[in-house]
């Protein structure tokens, strides 16, 4: 589960480090000032983002649903988990 959120921290995360290599970037070549931070764009691509990750995830992730699913049972005192057996 952290790592779950870890990896969304890091999706959302992704807009601002962009942001801040940018404006190292500008400073560093021109020696201008920092402009001003856009935080409300940064957390719109942030989430939007997240957002993508959890849509690539759900059409990715999941348990193959071609099969008979096995329901989890008791075999000798053991618990059996439930499995998914393909069709032959």
């Amino acid at each position: 589960m952290i790592r779950f959120l870890l990896e969304r921290w890091a999706f959302f995360a992704v807009p601002f480090a962009v942001w801040g290599l940018y404006v190292l970037l500008m400073y560093r070549t021109r020696r201008l000032p920092p402009p001003r931070t856009p935080w409300t764009s940064l957390f719109i691509a942030g989430l939007a983002l997240v957002a993508l990750s959890f849509i690539v995830l759900g059409f990715t992730e999941g348990y193959p649903s071609n099969g008979t699913y096995v329901a989890p049972h008791v075999v000798n005192g053991k618990i059996v988990p439930g499995t998914v057996e393909k069709n032959p």
